[in-house]
């Protein structure tokens, strides 16, 4: 499959069915469901090997909520948004009630990159009043830490080796990390949360692959929550040419191509002058206050059953 710049699962999926012309992918399962006028779902199983090596992800369940209307969403509506988290995350927690450690992967300074580091600072942490003072929380709290562990380029240590430490010395025993990711699709950017069971590679959306995070490397279950902030410029480029050729018939001789040959053609004309430049919405200060609220409550609430 070419390499699109996509960390979103159910958009690989999609692609890899267009370029096989199959509506099913050997390994693959995929579901949509419908929960509202303003909340769907789409949850892409990997079965086997076979699944993961066709769209490069891991073995695992990825669950995409898509939130429409997002810039004009209302308070029922947020409300009904983190709800809707909060139970997809209790469903990876499969029982679980043991100690969390939530990680915001990013760059704060960075409004596209700070997702995560601002999600930490609206949770509801709980491991120092559990040690200090626990008669101020209900019986059988869950303990809860978090931290936001900055970038490599600011550290200069790997997320990976920061959290190992963490993890050992605080006996975490589930790790939820936040991230900002990169789409195919700019409908996609500021709308849509994935939730999965597999952990992450931090920066692998935008060509600056981190060290993995995962049960394999932490030795505890990790789940990610992921939001695309960016696309590139040449997504966008050819995002505009599906438009032009769905809206003006002038364009139909655009319609034997592929979306894979756009893409290629203009990726191919950007990056040799340094053009194909990662894009956020100009909206993205709100929209990320949005979807800050929408997953920081989601997560405490599911933290809490």
């Amino acid at each position: 499959m070419y390499n699109f710049r996509t960390d979103l699962a159910d958009e690989r999926a999609q692609i890899c069915k267009e370029q096989s012309h199959q509506q099913d992918i050997d390994g693959i399962k995929t579901e949509n469901k419908k929960i509202s006028n303003n909340l769907e779902i789409t949850r892409v199983k990997i079965l086997n090997e076979e699944g993961s090596k066709k769209i490069d992800k891991k073995i695992g369940t990825y669950t995409t909520i898509n939130i429409n209307d997002i810039e004009v969403i209302d308070q029922a509506g947020l409300e009904e948004a983190y709800n809707l988290v909060a139970r997809e995350v209790q469903e990876l927690l499969k029982g679980k009630k043991g100690s969390a450690l939530i990680v915001g992967l990013g760059n704060e300074d960075t409004t596209a990159d700070s997702i995560g580091p601002k999600v930490i600072k609206n949770l509801e942490i709980t491991r120092h009043i559990l040690k200090y003072k626990p008669e101020l929380l209900p019986t059988g709290s869950r303990e809860i830490s978090a931290i936001a562990p900055g970038v490599l380029g600011t550290t200069g240590i790997e997320t990976q080796e920061i959290l190992k430490g963490l993890v050992e010395k605080i006996k975490a025993e589930v790790i939820i990390v936040i991230d900002a990711l990169a789409s195919n699709n700019i409908s996609r950017l500021l709308k849509t949360i994935q939730i999965c069971d597999t952990g992450i590679v931090p920066g692998s959306g935008v060509q600056n692959r981190r060290k993995e995070i995962s049960q394999e490397t932490m030795g505890v279950p990790v789940i990610a929550i992921g939001v695309p902030t960016v696309v590139e410029a040449a997504t966008i480029v050819a995002n505009t040419f599906d438009i032009l050729v769905d809206k003006f018939e002038e364009f139909d001789f655009l319609k034997d191509s592929t979306y894979e040959d756009k893409y290629k053609l203009i990726k191919t004309v950007l990056e040799p002058s340094k053009y194909n430049l990662a894009v956020m919405p100009k909206e993205i200060d709100d929209l990320v206050d949005n979807m800050k609220e929408i997953i920081s409550n989601g997560l405490n609430n599911a933290l809490k059953l």
